[in-house]
């Protein structure tokens, strides 16, 4: 697959530095920086997971390879089902395959997360914490935490409120949902969820792990997404 590209779409928070690790294996990785986060850390957040797949599809539009991949972790997984459709409709290629990590469909995106956004300070970040993946050093600093938040609140805001559009067009590419076993918010029952919204095959892998998935075992990640890409 080495003239496709893999591009990569981050959990709530989170941005372009987390795929590091695959991008060092692998030239054809992509991770678009996201507003608010990271290089973009000035620009304001998108009002919602619509607007931002649409800045998304444009930001991507004029370079997109005519042979790709998307990859979504978390809130990751439904924005790059929302940005395949967003793509399809400016009548661009649509991607060769999508894998997802811990995601809800689009229909089911706040599932879990309906109320984080509301949270007092310190009742948020228990929960981040419960979830997992996040580093020890932002946990335990209040200055970190205090940087964090903000993104981090607004992407949990963006999944709760998102309501997916009635008749959207449903995915034509092979679905591939990674679930953690011991993931809270993400069990197997979300398989129905994405056949609901794909035309082609969903497949199910359960993997070892929560939620967020500890930098290791997120790292051996790419390899199998690799292998499963090139046996489509």
């Amino acid at each position: 697959m080495s003239d496709a590209r893999l591009i990569c779409l981050p959990p709530a928070g989170a941005g372009p530095s987390l795929f590091r690790p695959w991008i060092a294996a692998d030239a054809c990785v992509e991770a678009p920086g996201l507003p608010g986060r990271e290089g973009r850390f000035r620009e304001p957040p998108a009002p919602d997971l619509g607007a931002l797949a649409d800045r998304l599809a444009e930001d991507l539009a004029p370079r997109l390879p005519p042979r790709y991949a998307l990859f979504g972790y978390s809130m990751g997984g439904a924005l790059a089902a929302l940005l395949a459709e967003r793509l399809s409709r400016r009548g661009l290629p649509g991607p060769e395959a999508l894998f997802v990590l811990g995601a809800h469909a689009p229909s089911r995106l706040g599932e879990g997360v309906a109320r984080l956004h509301a949270l007092s300070s310190e009742a948020f970040w228990a929960e981040v914490a419960r979830l997992g993946g996040t580093p020890r050093e932002i946990l335990e600093s209040p200055e970190m935490r205090e940087l964090f938040e903000p993104a981090l609140r607004a992407d949990f805001r963006l999944c709760a409120e998102f309501r997916a559009p009635p008749g959207a067009p449903r995915l034509a590419c092979p679905v591939h949902v990674f679930v953690g076993e011991d993931d809270p918010l993400v069990g197997p029952d979300c398989l129905a969820d994405w056949q609901a919204c794909a035309q082609g095959p969903v497949h199910l892998h359960p993997i070892g792990g929560g939620h967020m998935l500890p930098p290791p075992a997120f790292a051996a990640l790419h390899g199998r997404i690799r292998s499963l890409w090139g046996q489509a």
